[in-house]
């Protein structure tokens, strides 16, 4: 007696569904290097762990003149002057002479308020809602965040940052 196969069983069926498997478990290999490697970037007791350069602007296509720009500049100096144009808006030297993060938070609020204050009421300011943020390259990036969210609260929807293309060679860091 021999073996009898069903109808059609000599012919393969192509299989339509998809083996999700192996992409389920990339996934899961990748969630598990992302959750290990994040806690490595942020900070710990205020220091990194990862080490980050922050690039210079090579090769930009979008570079202006500024000598031949009508557009107003916000420049911030190393100590934390601020000018609109050649007018001095406000000074924050105060706290620039601390380290702490809450401390340096709390001195400069002052000259957060006064900068909105001044900008909101700029208005030529209001009229372009547009500027120029031209910021020493050893200003602390806290103190350039504090001014860029005060320049969106007072009304400046457009901020173009000035920077180098490569780091000019006069350039020293400020004495601590």
């Amino acid at each position: 007696m021999g073996m009898s196969a069903p109808p059609g069983a000599g012919r393969r069926k192509a299989m339509s569904e998809i083996n999700v498997t192996p992409l389920v478990d990339v996934m899961l290999v990748l969630l598990i290097i992302f959750m290990v490697s994040t806690p490595l970037i942020v900070r710990d007791n205020q220091e990194r762990l990862v080490d980050i350069n922050l690039p210079i602007t090579r090769n930009n296509p979008d570079t202006v003149d500024l000598n031949s720009n009508d557009r107003l500049i916000l420049r911030v100096g190393t100590d934390l002057k601020v000018y609109l144009g050649t007018e001095l808006i406000t000074d924050c030297g105060a706290a620039r002479a601390t380290t702490d993060a809450g401390e340096f938070a709390r001195l400069a609020q002052p000259c957060f308020e006064e900068l909105g204050l001044k900008l909101g009421n700029n208005p030529r300011l209001q009229a372009d809602e547009a500027l120029y943020l031209a910021a020493d390259a050893f200003v602390p990036h806290g103190f350039v965040a504090g001014a860029t969210n005060r320049l969106r609260l007072s009304g400046v929807t457009r901020v173009g940052m000035v920077t180098y293309e490569s780091q000019p060679a006069s350039v020293t860091p400020p004495p601590p």
